[in-house]
């Protein structure tokens, strides 16, 4: 009996462990797990710290850096901060209204019918390096984000230069697997994947193409080929509390992003 509730109790802590690495893991500040992400995550909590090194980074005076500090900016990722609001689109879309950022070229000069949040971005980063989303093992170094004037989660888009066939549909097999497929129209979005929860609705998309192989001095071409595979893969999720909020102001979304029932 003793043996067994030694068992017994090595199993739990075993177990207890395991679970609280994983939380621990779900809830990286680095990193957002996708297949964890819910209503509740905090947009401007994860990007804070971020933005805030990149402000440090541009105010740092690059001419009294040694070549070990210039190596380490020059391979920091940088993200950037925008105002979101609501512009009237004047007759140029099929919707009285769009949401683009307060900074933009278009929009600095022109009043905002309303103010709607902000939209955070990864602005430079190493594709090879940088990690800034993952889902079922594919890492993602860009993404941005949105949330509204209270702090809610409204969307993301994750996407990733891609030389392994693998991911696009490691990616697609999840989806498929863990939510409820949509059946959206060739006209809508041609080579649009999608996909819902109760909560949100995921996109998959991406775009092949190749890449020409560049040869460091002296380095052999031999008689392989001379260019490279490449997919350029974007994951979209959209909270439908943003999506019905964008219906009810009349806002110009994507067509291939359904109406919510």
């Amino acid at each position: 009996m003793k043996l067994f509730s030694s068992i017994h109790k090595s199993l739990l802590f075993s177990l207890l462990l395991l679970t609280l690495l994983y939380s621990c893991q779900s809830q990286d500040p680095d990193v957002v797990f996708l297949d964890k992400l819910d209503k509740s995550f905090d947009v401007s909590k994860f990007y804070a710290p971020k933005i805030k090194k990149t402000e440090s980074i541009l105010a740092s005076d690059v001419n009294n850096m040694d070549k070990k500090a210039l190596k380490e900016v020059f391979e920091t990722a940088m993200f950037k901060k925008d105002t979101m609001a609501i512009f009237d689109s004047e007759g140029s879309l099929p919707t009285p209204f769009y949401v683009e950022s307060t900074s933009g070229w278009g929009t600095r000069k022109l009043k905002p019918k309303k103010y709607y949040g902000y939209r955070y971005t990864t602005v430079s980063y190493n594709e090879e390096k940088d990690t800034l989303a993952m889902l079922n093992g594919v890492a993602f170094p860009s993404l941005a984000m949105g949330e509204n004037n209270g702090g809610k989660f409204a969307y993301l888009s994750a996407s990733k230069t891609s030389k392994n066939m693998a991911d696009f549909q490691n990616l697609q097999n999840f989806l498929q697997k863990s939510y409820t497929p949509l059946n959206l129209s060739k006209e809508a979005g041609f080579g649009v994947k999608g996909w819902e929860s109760p909560d949100f609705y995921y996109f998959l998309t991406k775009k092949d193409r190749t890449e020409e192989q560049i040869f460091s001095f002296g380095e052999s071409e031999d008689e392989g080929p001379t260019t490279t595979a490449i997919s350029d893969i974007l994951l979209e999720i959209f909270s439908k509390e943003y999506i019905q909020d964008m219906r009810k102001e009349q806002v110009y979304l994507k067509d291939y992003i359904p109406v919510v029932k």
